[in-house]
């Protein structure tokens, strides 16, 4: 998934982003820990990508979140925009953001696990 001209992910030019239905997700002290159920494996997010995951999360998208973390940090807010639509892809790519205006996979009924036939 791209980021539009815009720059932004969520709820901005028709890119709808939300949690996987197979994470399970806590933010303590600014840092968030993610576990993915069906791995079992554990994403632990540094307080930069803690406040992404966030404004996706809690606020529908990251509009607006740029220029908040550029001005307080003193930076361009066209760099700020890219360090976020690289950590989401990121993020997208691992599976722990979902787009769910798209339809999951089908599973053949005939594609089963564990058993042969």
């Amino acid at each position: 998934m791209a980021a539009r001209p815009g720059g932004c992910f969520g709820a901005v030019g028709g890119d709808v982003l939300s949690a996987a239905p197979h994470v399970r997700h806590a933010t303590i002290g600014g840092r968030t820990a993610i576990l993915d159920i069906r791995t079992g494996n554990w994403v632990m997010l540094n307080p930069a990508a803690s406040r992404i995951w966030q404004a996706i999360v809690h606020r529908g998208g990251v509009e607006g979140l740029a220029d908040e973390i550029a001005i307080e940090l003193g930076a361009d807010p066209a760099v700020v925009r890219q360090r976020i639509a690289a950590a989401i892809s990121g993020m997208v790519e691992r599976g722990l953001f979902t787009d769910p205006s798209t339809p999951p996979p089908r599973r053949r009924w005939w594609r089963r696990t564990g058993g042969s036939r």
